[in-house]
């Protein structure tokens, strides 16, 4: 499948032996270059344009900022403020929280792993950016919404997310053995997306997809064996690939129009009413089980995410303890 077997390779190896040095400047704002360990600081920290930060333990009562081309990788963390990332910046987060929203603008990405996100997440970039600003969400909690309208991939893991989800625009958007208590918007993506033994609680809508969209159903793009359940509406409509629809409960209706070809799906249990062409929903034909590639695919989206966190790692290890 896409995610599963790629997310072990991409865990945070807890660090150990770090050291932090030198208090905040007078402004409150301090500069993170190198490696800090488990105190605290009283201001803002800022981690420099083309440097990189490897915080362990730190607290940190103001706002984040990284700069353009920078890194924050972060074990057992709390930030108390936003995290703001900037072109081509990356964040990588592991048992950490974080109070307020974390926010990217034409970022390289941002990876949560057993992280508390308190607020909300949003990424952006512009048209034609070069940066896919991906967000992987991995066993993680956002409490308020996860707002992707970035090129790159868009990944829900076994996480809770407390309002609305949307990926738009993105290459795939993707929710696994996830509970989501607002609305989920999947609409304009280059690959699509799945929805696998997960919980939506508002409206459901999948629109304007290019690649296939798969929906509770085992396959064809993921291994998929238990049910999923939408509380509301769930509407599929105008994409233009397969569409899988199977082993859902839905609690409102189930509709859609202009999908070519047809959706396809079976085994959906509907407590409101059919519309569209979901009213007479047929089986899926045997389709062309493509978990090879779409597995490779993860994994290179995850090797990227990789290869950054252990570079940010070893130039912060060269640059020495922190002067915070």
């Amino acid at each position: 499948m896409r995610l599963r077997s790629a997310i072990a390779a991409t865990s945070l190896v807890a660090a150990g032996g770090i050291a932090f040095a030198a208090p905040a400047s007078a402004e409150l704002v301090t500069r993170c270059v190198g490696e800090g360990g488990a105190v605290t600081v009283p201001g803002d920290l800022v981690v420099p344009a083309g440097k990189a930060c490897w915080l362990n333990g730190t607290t940190v009562e103001g706002n984040v900022r990284v700069q353009e081309g920078a890194d924050l990788v972060v074990d057992g963390a709390t930030f108390k403020g936003t995290i703001t990332v900037l072109q081509n910046g990356y964040v990588d987060t592991t048992d950490s929280t974080i109070a307020k929203n974390v926010s990217t603008k034409d970022a390289f990405g941002s990876f949560f792993y057993s992280s508390d996100l308190g607020a909300a997440v949003t990424a952006r970039a512009d048209a034609g950016s070069e940066f896919d600003g991906f967000v992987y969400a991995v066993d993680s909690k956002v409490t308020g919404k996860l707002d992707a309208q970035v090129p790159g991939e868009v990944v829900i893991d076994g996480s809770q997310v407390g309002g609305n989800v949307t990926g738009q625009g993105t290459r795939y958007t993707d929710v696994y053995n996830s509970t989501l208590s607002g609305k989920l918007l999947v609409s304009g993506n280059a690959e699509g997306g799945v929805f696998c033994e997960s919980e939506v609680y508002g409206d459901a809508s999948y629109a304007g997809n290019s690649e296939t969209v798969q929906i509770g159903a085992d396959g064809p793009l993921a291994p998929c064996t238990g049910a999923s359940f939408f509380g509301r509406n769930l509407d599929v409509s105008g994409n233009t690939a397969n569409v899988v629809v199977s082993n859902n409960i839905i609690a409102g209706n189930l509709s859609g129009e202009g999908n070519d070809p047809a959706p396809t799906g079976e085994n959906n249990r509907v407590r409101g009413t059919l519309g569209g062409q979901f009213v007479d929903l047929q089986a899926p034909a045997a389709l062309m089980k493509r978990m090879a590639v779409a597995q490779d695919r993860s994994d290179e989206v995850a090797d990227e995410a990789a290869q950054r966190r252990a570079a940010a790692k070893s130039e912060a290890s060269a640059a020495g303890d922190a002067q915070l």
